[in-house]
């Protein structure tokens, strides 16, 4: 086993030294000219030796022949001025590195002493699903653009942003095409100019563009299975030839294979001779440097090598390996994407997870089940694997796409996990979603999480303290409920079942002897916010507890009770979510994204 470096940086700067030349070896110069593009307004971030220092020379693996298609796009001045990024410590890299958004020291990134990312904001939620992430479309900030989100939105946000921890390859790929289309105006980028991207300081603008354009890549199913079965590499040669010309970028390259997949923008098309072409394309894994995808219409066939992300190891795509390429129009990424969790027709339910550690990511496996337990047939769901493959910290577990009307479980097992795991589930649907926290998952163990309509359920087969949080998102008001069950014993049931005609919660379990819950019902609307509960309340075998909303207000609790097993009622007191609350029981109580 080679040993880890102490400091990931260091190691990502390792891997990109060694990543330098590995496309195919050279049969004639280089042409540095696709690489390089001239001098823009803003010049270099950073010195151009640290550039050759991380990435190689200018001309190292650049593509090779005669251009036939360019469409004057390149990765320097037109390409991000840093790395593709995951985790809030690789941003932090970046910023150690780069200088950008703002330098930080070595020691403030070993101590965490610095700003993550921003979370996605409404205004990028609305640019990419429209106004209805909005709880009211009519109190839209006209100078900022800004709105109060309806609770799936906010648990949508919570999702991409999970996406993004291995990668954000995909929106750096679109998002640098569609400002050079003159697609993006320069300011949603933060860019210093239309096109010039070279300068871009990479603050908030940037960051909200390019997460919310990874959107299409598990929110656009089609290009996602588009990409799984592949294209013929010689016609996207031919359409390449064709498209390039017109002086854009049309297309982002993705390529899927057995480690995952990498979405990158073709630029320009050379002839080699004897019926071989170098695709040149900017890899957002490479800052100003041009690299080639390799085809060879004789054989229909391609090969292309490259980090899968700066802190992970060197990957080739090849047909040789069974990977494929795609093609995936830019327009479509742009337009507005289909949104799972608006109020309207039902359109099935996303099921997302959180990532998982790459020293687990062996041991845990995910599954879809029917009702009865068996695997749910295929034809009621669309698995959809993750554009952004593993790196060296996290691997992204697929989403399943179940369709409308279908009810299932969503069953995780494990085997001896490496390191502490937490797990979360998303089941979002349109109007109304589901969520699941398990604080740190047991190894060798069985767990299922079931979702319908109006009722959540939760077994495992160690005893655990599940995080159970339902989310309704009215007309005019909000509702997220929310059950605990503390120490909940082995293969017991727990379940809450939501009358949201009747704004009524049922909170039970199959456990045999008294079982300790938590239980926390809140209201949003255009007011505020007003949350009311319940902590450490004890249930007897056999019992449950019954919180009714109905007549609840902002000084108004709602009415609860604990019913025992012979129907004896016993009031229960519900406490108002304050600031104080919160701090006294911080690891207890939730906000409207849950307690993540």
């Amino acid at each position: 086993m080679r040993p880890r470096l102490r400091h990931p940086i260091l190691a990502a700067l390792v891997a990109a030294v060694a990543l330098v030349g590995a496309a195919l070896p050279a049969t004639a110069s280089p042409d540095t000219n696709l690489a390089s593009g001239g001098s823009p307004p803003g010049g270099w971030i950073v010195d151009p030796s640290f550039y050759e220092t991380m990435f190689g020379k200018v001309g190292a693996g650049a593509p090779q022949g005669t251009v036939v298609a360019d469409s004057g796009f390149r990765p320097y001045p037109h390409g991000f001025p840093v790395p593709n990024w995951g985790t809030a410590e690789s941003f932090a890299q970046n910023a150690l590195v780069y200088g950008l958004p703002t330098r930080i020291t070595l020691e403030q990134l070993e101590e965490g002493d610095y700003e993550d990312p921003a979370p996605l904001n409404s205004l990028a939620l609305r640019r990419s699903f429209g106004n209805g992430v909005c709880r009211d479309a009519k109190s839209i900030d006209p100078k900022t653009g800004q709105c109060d989100l309806i609770l799936g939105a906010e648990l949508l946000a919570q999702v991409v942003e999970t996406f993004g921890l291995t990668g954000h390859c995909f929106g750096m790929a679109a998002a640098a095409a569609a400002l050079y289309n003159g697609q993006l105006p320069a300011n949603q980028l933060g860019a210093s100019g239309l096109g010039i991207n070279a300068a871009n300081k990479m603050g908030n603008p940037a960051v909200q563009t390019i997460t919310r354009l990874m959107i299409p890549q598990f929110l656009g199913p089609e290009a996602i299975f588009a990409g799984q079965a592949g294209q013929s590499p010689t016609k996207i040669v031919q359409t390449l030839i064709q498209t390039l010309p017109n002086g854009t970028v049309p297309f982002v390259l993705t390529m899927m294979g057995q480690v995952g997949g990498h979405a990158i923008t073709p630029y320009a098309v050379l002839d080699r001779g004897d019926g071989i072409y170098d695709i040149a394309v900017y890899d957002n894994n490479y800052p100003f440097r041009a690299l080639a995808v390799t085809v060879d219409t004789n054989t229909d066939s391609f090969i292309y090598t490259s980090a899968t992300n700066p802190n992970s190891p060197t990957y080739t795509w090849s047909t040789a390996n069974a990977s494929t390429l795609h093609l995936i129009g830019l327009d479509g990424a742009l337009d507005v994407q289909r949104c799972p969790v608006c109020r309207g027709k039902d359109q099935g339910t996303m099921v997302a997870f959180s990532s998982l550690a790459a020293a687990n990511a062996a041991e845990v496996t995910v599954v879809l089940l029917d009702t009865e337990g068996q695997p749910l047939p295929t034809d009621r769901y669309r698995a959809l694997p993750a554009l952004n493959p593993p790196t060296e910290e996290n691997i992204s577990v697929p989403v399943f796409i179940v369709y409308p009307g279908v009810d299932f479980l969503v069953a995780v097992n494990t085997g001896k996990l490496a390191t502490p795991q937490p797990m979360e589930v998303y089941a979002l649907s349109n109007g109304a979603s589901e969520y699941l926290l398990i604080d740190e998952l047991s190894s060798n163990t069985f767990m299922v999480f079931g979702v319908d309509k109006e009722k959540a359920v939760f077994q495992s087969d160690k005893v655990s303290s599940p995080r159970i949080q339902q989310l309704y998102d009215g007309r005019s008001t909000s509702y997220d409920v929310n059950g605990h069950p503390l120490l909940l014993p082995k293969e017991v049931i727990a379940g809450q079942e939501w009358n949201k005609a009747a704004q009524q919660v049922r909170y039970s379990s199959t456990a045999k002897r008294a079982l300790d819950w938590n239980v926390q019902v809140t209201g949003i609307n255009d007011r505020g916010e007003v949350g009311w509960v319940a902590i450490e309340v004890p249930v007897p075998a056999g019992g449950e507890i019954l919180v009714d909303y109905s007549g609840a207000s902002a000084t108004k609790a709602p009415e609860a009770w604990v019913i025992a097993k012979d129907k004896t009622r016993t009031a229960l007191t519900m406490q108002r979510v304050t600031p104080a609350l919160l701090e006294q029981y911080q690891d207890d109580l939730y906000v409207t994204q849950g307690p993540s």
